[in-house]
C-alpha cells in the first residue's frame, strides 16, 4: 500500500509482537494431548500476522486494503482458537484476557484501515 516496508508498519508490528506472545504462551503444548489446540491457534496467528504483511505489501492500495479487511476474519479465527485452548485449560483467565484483549485492539486496527 505505500513504500514502507512492511515490517516498519505499525500494524503488522503489533501483529508480530502478539505472535511472538502467542508462540511464548503455546510452543510447550506442542507435544501431548493439547498439541492439536495449541497447532491451531499458533498457525492461526502466523497467518493473521501473514496476511497484514500481505496486504501492506501491495501497489493497488484498494486490493491492498481489501486484504486487511479480510484479514479482520483471520483475527476471529485466532480469538476463536483462543477460546478453545481457554476452555480446555491450556491458558489461564489472565493470559487468555491479555492475548484475547491484543487480537480485539488488532481487530480494530485493521478497521480503521482507509
Amino acid at each position: 500500500m505505500n513504500n514502507t516496508p512492511f515490517h516498519e508498519n505499525k500494524l503488522w508490528q503489533e501483529s508480530y509482537v502478539v505472535l511472538m506472545d502467542i508462540h511464548e504462551a503455546f510452543d510447550e503444548h506442542k507435544d501431548g494431548e493439547n498439541e492439536e489446540i495449541a497447532e491451531k491457534v499458533i498457525e492461526s496467528a502466523t497467518n493473521v500476522t501473514a496476511k497484514i504483511a500481505d496486504g501492506l505489501s501491495r501497489i493497488d492500495r484498494r486490493f491492498g486494503r481489501q486484504i486487511l479487511q479480510d484479514t479482520i476474519g483471520f483475527v476471529a479465527v485466532v480469538r476463536t482458537h483462543l477460546a478453545v485452548a481457554w476452555g480446555r485449560g491450556l491458558v489461564d483467565d489472565e493470559l487468555f484476557r491479555t492475548l484475547d484483549g491484543k487480537y480485539d485492539t488488532l481487530s480494530n486496527s485493521l478497521q480503521q484501515v482507509r
